[in-house]
């Protein structure tokens, strides 16, 4: 080998020196580096799955959610159907005591009405008997004495009393 100009010593030691680097950089840093790789693998592996299960929460979070809105959205339209039944069954019970009212006012107007004939009626006979009570004593006032007079006038208020 010295023929090649390579001295075995040397080579010997070059060799044993690079064992040594190799051995001391494996040791000091390469196995450092492979466990913070590895770790960081795991870290990442483990994110990944946390991210997993996030998605997954977060779809049933998002169908809970759906399912909420879709039960308020039918509990809404219930309570509104219920309320329309309500203002319905209201207006009948309003229309009805408005019609009642109605009646009412009529039956005491034509109540009213009818009092009003009848006194007036009662009015007219009056009127009617002192008419003819004007009218016997003007017509037999100087022919007939005063007893017949009373006697007619009774005779025709009685007869103007029956119509």
């Amino acid at each position: 080998m010295e023929a090649l100009g390579i001295e075995p010593i040397l080579l010997l030691a070059q060799v044993v020196n690079i064992s040594i680097i190799v051995v001391v950089l494996n040791v000091l840093l390469y196995k450092p580096i492979l466990a913070v790789l590895d770790k960081r693998k795991k870290d990442i592996a483990k994110n990944l799955e946390n991210s997993e299960s996030v998605k997954k929460e977060l779809e049933k979070a998002e169908e809970k959610s759906a399912s909420i809105v879709s039960e308020a959205k039918k509990e809404g339209q219930m309570i509104i159907e219920e309320m329309k039944k309500k203002a319905k069954n209201e207006e009948k019970h309003i229309l009805e005591a408005a019609r009642k009212s109605a009646e009412d006012i009529t039956e005491r107007g034509k109540a009213a009405i009818k009092k009003e004939q009848e006194d007036a009626r009662k009015e007219t006979k009056k009127e009617a008997v002192l008419l003819a009570e004007e009218i016997v004593v003007r017509m037999f006032e100087g022919t007939v004495s005063k007893d017949i007079q009373h006697k007619l006038i009774a005779k025709t208020i009685k007869d103007v009393s029956a119509v």
